[in-house]
């Protein structure tokens, strides 16, 4: 259960992650200074064209580590939680 939670969790970063980085560069934005992309499509091509695509991956790593111990935790509680809960029902 707990590596099949953490893979979830891999799976899923691995597939948004770029997207996820531009959304917190548009968040990062602030309101008081000049915006510096003007949209998704605009910050995603800055990105590329400035940084290069790696830019759009730094970080997954240490995101990768964390998603997977946390979703395997999560994913186990979850299960052990339903196990517990139906064998107390069908008890009473």
């Amino acid at each position: 259960m707990l590596v099949a939670g953490g893979l979830a969790g891999v799976a899923s970063w691995v597939s948004c992650y770029p997207l996820d980085v531009v959304k917190t560069r548009l968040q990062a934005q602030s309101l008081s200074s000049p915006q510096k992309y003007t949209g998704i499509v605009d910050c995603f091509g800055r990105i590329v064209k400035d940084e290069g695509y790696h830019m759009l991956w730094r970080g997954l790593g240490t995101t990768i580590a964390q998603a997977f111990v946390m979703n395997g935790a999560i994913f186990s509680s979850y299960e052990i939680a339903l196990r517990c809960l139906f064998n107390n029902r069908s008890i009473q």
